[in-house]
C-alpha cells in the first residue's frame, strides 16, 4: 500500500474542515457528530479521527484556517486614531460580509455555537477574538483623546463597550435584516451607520465620565 504524502494528508484535512463548515452551519455544533463531519467530507470516520480527536478540535482547526484570511495587520497605518478606528470597523465589515471561509466560520462561532460545557474551548477562542478587538479599539480611543479628536473626559471603558455593542449589532443586521439581492444596500447602510456612530462620539454627553 502506498504511503500517504503530506499533500494527501493536507487534502484530507481540508476536506474534513470544508465538510465541518457545511454541517456546523446546517445543524449547529451541539447537534453535529464526527460521523456527520465524515459524511459531509466524503471520508471515513477513521480518517476524521486520524486527524482530530473530536469535533471541538475540528472546529478550532477550522477557525484557525479561516483566520489566515485576516490580513488586517497589512493595512496602512493612519495618523488619525479615529480614522484608524473607522478603517478597522470597515475592514471587518467587508470581511465578515463577503462570502467565504471567514463569513461561514464567523456565522458558526457567533450563531451556531451553543453555550454549553462541551463548547467551552470554542467559546474561549471566540472570547479571545473579541478581547483583542476591544483592546485595539480602547487603545485607539485613548490615542484619540491624547490628540484632541475626542474629549478629555470621555468614559473610555463605557465608550468601548458601546462601540462593541453597536458594531456587533451592525454585523448581525447584515445577516438577518436584508432580503436576498440586497447585499450592496446592506453594506452601504452599514458603512453609514458606522460613520454616524463614530461621528457622534465627541458630542454624546452620556459617554462622558461622571
Amino acid at each position: 500500500m502506498a504511503r500517504k504524502t503530506k499533500e494527501d494528508s493536507q487534502k484530507t484535512r481540508d476536506a474534513i474542515l470544508d465538510g465541518a463548515e457545511r454541517v456546523f452551519l446546517a445543524k449547529g455544533i451541539a447537534s453535529t457528530t464526527m460521523a456527520d463531519i465524515a459524511d459531509a467530507a466524503g471520508v471515513s470516520r477513521g480518517a476524521v479521527y486520524g486527524h482530530y480527536a473530536n469535533k471541538i478540535e475540528v472546529c478550532l482547526a477550522m477557525t484557525e484556517r479561516a483566520m489566515q484570511h485576516d490580513h488586517f495587520d497589512s493595512l496602512p497605518r493612519l495618523d488619525s486614531p479615529m480614522a484608524a478606528l473607522a478603517q478597522a470597523a470597515g475592514y471587518y465589515l467587508l470581511l465578515w460580509s463577503r462570502p467565504g471561509q471567514l463569513q461561514r466560520v464567523g456565522e458558526i462561532l457567533y450563531f451556531k455555537c451553543e453555550r454549553n460545557e462541551e463548547n467551552r474551548p470554542i467559546l474561549r477562542r471566540r472570547n479571545l477574538m473579541d478581547s483583542l478587538s476591544m483592546r485595539y479599539s480602547r487603545r485607539l480611543l485613548k490615542q484619540a483623546i491624547a490628540c484632541g479628536e475626542l474629549p478629555a473626559d470621555l468614559d473610555v471603558p463605557l465608550c468601548n463597550r458601546y462601540l462593541y455593542a453597536v458594531f456587533d449589532g451592525i454585523y448581525s443586521m447584515l445577516k438577518f435584516s436584508y432580503d436576498e439581492g440586497q447585499a450592496e444596500q446592506a453594506l452601504a447602510d452599514s458603512e453609514r451607520m458606522i460613520a454616524a456612530t463614530l461621528a457622534g462620539l465627541p458630542a454624546a454627553p452620556q459617554l462622558r465620565r461622571r
